[in-house]
């Protein structure tokens, strides 16, 4: 896969406009996301997208570029992807973007994002088409079915797909006190551990105890072979503490996925999703 650079002339952002104050528009929304809104402010979530953006190595010109950003929620990522020039952007979630803060962000910024309340699970070119650039951010270690997510996003990709997640590489791999064995046994066995795909399995509250939605953990070798099983060439761009960032490029879905498994089967294809794909990108 090629490299991208990243690098290119920072947008100057516009001040806030008159009467704006930060204290009321930022009041009662959770802001998961920190990004520059305009000069001097920002929405003061934990997480911020600069540095996400640059760990997944998304370009900052995404000029004549279809993008659709899953898991949206607050938002920010869709609106960095707007500002770095794409010609549409379609936010991707759950979340009520009245409650969410997205709606919020959206009228301020006068933006042209589109907002689609829905799943990955239900990801369909028939129905919005396909997108050159996707981001999937902080969403695949949500997923009680990660491979079926994956399927859905190659449907729907003809380009690039920017990934962001939990990662079990620098985590405990074992419940409670047997935590320490991993560091007991040594760095060679650590590393053989890595180097084989797991994906591990969390109870209610095990990841993070406020939040049972966290479902699995993978390695980061898990994560690379998931995204090439579907039809994806991957690299692995960058890890930290217990994330790690990936970005992928479609190609042509490996003929194991149509022809030698059970997705293929026609009480299944609908269900993968990949029916839709043409036959010259299936191989």
């Amino acid at each position: 896969m090629e490299s991208q650079s990243t690098n290119a002339a920072r947008v100057v952002l516009p001040p806030a406009p008159p009467g704006f104050s930060s204290d009321s528009f930022f009041e009662g929304i959770y802001w998961h996301q920190q990004w520059e809104l305009f000069q001097g402010v920002s929405v003061p979530g934990p997480n911020k997208v600069k540095f996400l953006c640059d760990s997944a190595h998304l370009p900052a010109n995404l000029n004549g570029k279809r993008v659709l950003d899953v898991g949206a929620w607050n938002g920010c990522f869709s609106f960095e992807c707007e500002r770095r020039g794409a010609r549409e952007v379609i936010a991707l979630s759950l979340e009520d973007p009245a409650l969410s803060g997205f709606d919020r962000l959206k009228r301020v910024l006068d933006s042209k994002v589109q907002y689609i309340n829905g799943s990955v699970y239900n990801l369909n070119p028939e129905q919005m088409g396909t997108f050159d650039v996707i981001l999937f951010f902080g969403v695949l270690y949500h997923m009680r079915y990660p491979l079926l997510a994956i399927d859905r996003l190659r449907s729907v990709s003809s380009g690039e797909v920017y990934i962001e997640t939990h990662v079990i590489d620098r985590h405990s791999w074992l419940r409670g006190r047997l935590g320490l064995v991993t560091k007991l046994l040594g760095r060679g066995v650590g590393l053989a551990l890595r180097a084989t795909p797991i994906w591990r399995q969390y109870r209610e509250f095990e990841l993070n105890a406020t939040d049972q939605s966290n479902w699995f953990g993978p390695n980061v070798v898990a994560v690379l072979e998931a995204f090439q099983s579907s039809g994806f060439d991957i690299a692995h761009t960058s890890s930290w503490r217990n994330r790690a960032a990936f970005r992928a490029q479609a190609c042509p879905i490996p003929p194991r996925l149509l022809k030698h498994t059970y997705e293929g089967h026609s009480a299944n294809i609908n269900v993968v999703g990949l029916h839709s794909i043409d036959d010259t990108l299936s191989g």
